[in-house]
């Protein structure tokens, strides 16, 4: 292993994940467990779950600027943020992992965001240092708050030369 990625291991990175919808159920809570436990001490991951703001009397726009406000409203003023959109910037798992290893060392504070089931509003888009996309796909939450979680294990094992990423 080299001197870099060697002396990361004594920096503590924590990654908060700002979700709108539900709280975990048990197979996603057991999935995130999963991933979670093989993380180094050092790589913390933080789930902050928001109360949707879906409500018959609030028309699609109003409730994007309402979850969105209330996202930001819990994101420290100088995290750096980035937010999950489907037209967001196209990655791999390779270059995430580069992104978190940069990071790692820059600022090892990173704040995740998925917004609710109608997205995100162009205000957080806007803010966010970084936009992504894991795919022109569509997922539920509850199935991108897992995905998610794994690829940070995965990048974990992609910096650490681990044979999980094949």
């Amino acid at each position: 292993m080299g001197t870099k990625e060697s002396l990361l291991k004594f920096l503590i990175m924590i990654i908060k994940i700002f979700t709108i919808g539900n709280k975990l159920n048990q197979w996603e809570s057991e999935g995130i467990e999963f991933y979670t436990k093989q993380l180094p001490k050092n790589l913390e991951v933080e789930f902050i779950n928001l109360k949707s703001q879906q409500n018959k009397s609030y028309s699609t726009n109003e409730v994007i600027e309402k979850e969105s406000n209330t996202i930001m409203s819990k994101i420290p003023k100088h995290e750096y943020i980035v937010a999950w959109d489907s037209n967001g910037e196209k990655i791999t798992s390779e270059s995430f992992a580069n992104f978190i290893l940069d990071h790692q060392r820059i600022n090892p504070n990173i704040s995740f965001i998925i917004g609710g089931s109608f997205g995100l509003s162009a205000t957080i888009k806007k803010r966010s240092d970084r936009v992504f996309s894991a795919s022109l796909l569509t997922f539920p939450h509850k199935l991108f708050r897992l995905l998610l979680v794994e690829q940070i294990y995965r990048s974990h094992s992609i910096i650490n030369k681990m044979p999980y990423h094949k």
